[in-house]
């Protein structure tokens, strides 16, 4: 989920690991803005220290520090709606009524405007190499990540049949139109397919958009090679509950079938008395988990209980080493909030003395998809809180990997166990004196 008022949760691909997610956020400008539509505007971001920004890959977000007045700082994550230019980065931002950064960037923000930046993340991203047909099927500013990734592959000139598919509900709406047709005309083998759902009397069928209606599964199966594509869908929670689990139906395999979608974090496979599926905040790939009948609860009823318990901290971070779930007990425990926790590096609740081994360990873990720890075992570590606290912990943790077996995240189980900890150390003390006296 993203842009505006809405943390990011992805993985990061190809990326150096503890490098990266130790980086320091860096100040930017905005130097360019254009209206794109009449509620997407976008934002060109140079660095202020002249170098280039960070690199990313395409369809990955950033996370974006402004202070705003009456409301402090505040931190937001933004598709970055731009392929790797070397120069700048850039977000298209649609303005939401209640979003109060969303409203302030349109609003307020202007050429000059400082902003500080975090380093990119995300793995909604395209695949390595470029041997499949690549169809991309958006709906409202879902189309953020796919612009990025239609620039990257006009840059690279990609030989494989590229499908770009978009539905807006009008023409006052639509934005990247004329952007979108130069690309795919850069492209050998490319086309492009505009559906508006609501067009008005002035929108004309052929010029402005090529179907009426919305976007369904049987014209994706009489239009694009469901069978051998690697399908990109991204959009608002209804559109993907309309398309990403009857294409899952259809037969496109997990490995093929990519979607984020812009919105709360719900479940996208609800049909009562089927199979379900668990669905990451974003760059997730469909994966099955088959429901359970007894005492009339799924695997994801009681999995959700448990992540929104109070009681034990439930962390998950992505390749990359940022915090992608953060529940309750987390909040409770270590002292930040979600908002203030989402996005950021796990650097944040590690004592800094650790954290040189931890890194190199997480890295090797993610590289090799094999950990020591996970089989059972209770690791204990120490901890870092928001007032800089040192607390002990004990711990589980878990791979999360994609259909192929890639490592894509981990997830961690923990418990403040520093009161039993000083008590024992206590205990040990007391024991070592009576032997002495």
């Amino acid at each position: 989920m993203r842009n505006d008022d809405q943390a990011a949760m992805s993985a990061t691909p190809n990326q150096a690991g503890a490098a990266n997610s130790a980086a320091a956020a860096r100040d930017y400008r905005i130097s360019a803005r254009r209206k794109e539509s009449e509620i997407i505007t976008s934002f060109e971001l140079t660095p202020l220290d002249g170098a280039a920004p960070p690199p990313h890959v395409a369809g990955q977000y950033l996370t974006l520090f402004a202070d705003i007045p009456g409301l402090g700082e505040a931190k937001r994550n933004y598709t970055i709606s731009t392929a790797p230019n070397g120069d700048h980065l850039r977000i298209s931002v649609k303005r939401e009524p209640q979003g109060q950064v969303s409203r302030w960037l349109h609003d307020t923000a202007q050429i000059g405007t400082r902003l500080t930046i975090a380093p990119p993340a995300g793995a909604f991203v395209l695949p390595a190499t470029r041997e499949r047909p690549i169809v991309m099927v958006s709906g409202g500013v879902g189309l953020t990540p796919m612009i990025a990734m239609l620039e990257a592959l006009a840059a690279e000139k990609a030989s494989v049949p590229v499908h770009f598919v978009h539905c807006a509900r009008d023409g006052a709406v639509h934005a990247f139109g004329a952007h979108v047709k130069e690309l795919v005309a850069a492209l050998p083998n490319a086309r492009a397919t505009i559906f508006y759902s609501q067009p008005r009397p002035q929108d004309r069928q052929g010029k402005d958009f090529d179907v009426a209606g919305r976007v369904t599964l049987d014209w994706l199966k009489a239009e694009i090679p469901l069978g051998t594509a690697d399908l990109y869908v991204c959009g608002p929670l209804d559109f993907l509950r309309a398309l990403v689990p009857a294409l899952a139906k259809a037969g496109v395999e997990a490995g093929r079938l990519h979607y984020e979608f812009f919105g709360p974090v719900e479940d996208l496979f609800d049909e009562a008395g089927g199979a379900t599926a668990a669905v990451p905040a974003t760059g997730g790939t469909a994966m099955d988990y088959q429901a359970t009948a007894e005492g009339g609860f799924t695997r994801e009823e009681i999995g959700d209980g448990l992540i929104d318990s109070a009681a034990d901290a439930v962390v998950a971070s992505d390749r990359d080493g940022r915090i992608v779930m953060w529940n309750a007990g987390a909040a409770r425990i270590f002292g930040f909030s979600e908002a203030e926790a989402l996005g950021q590096s796990l650097d944040i609740i590690i004592p800094e003395p650790f954290r040189a081994r931890h890194w190199e360990g997480y890295v090797e873990t993610v590289a090799s998809g094999k950990s020591r720890y996970g089989a059972g075992d209770l690791l204990a570590v120490p901890g870092l809180t928001r007032d800089g606290r040192r607390i002990s912990l004990e711990f589980t943790i878990v791979l999360l990997k994609d259909a192929a077996g890639e490592v894509r995240g981990m997830a961690s189980v923990l418990r403040d166990v520093t009161r039993r900890f000083e008590e024992t150390r206590a205990l040990k003390k007391e024991l070592a004196a009576l032997k002495g006296g």
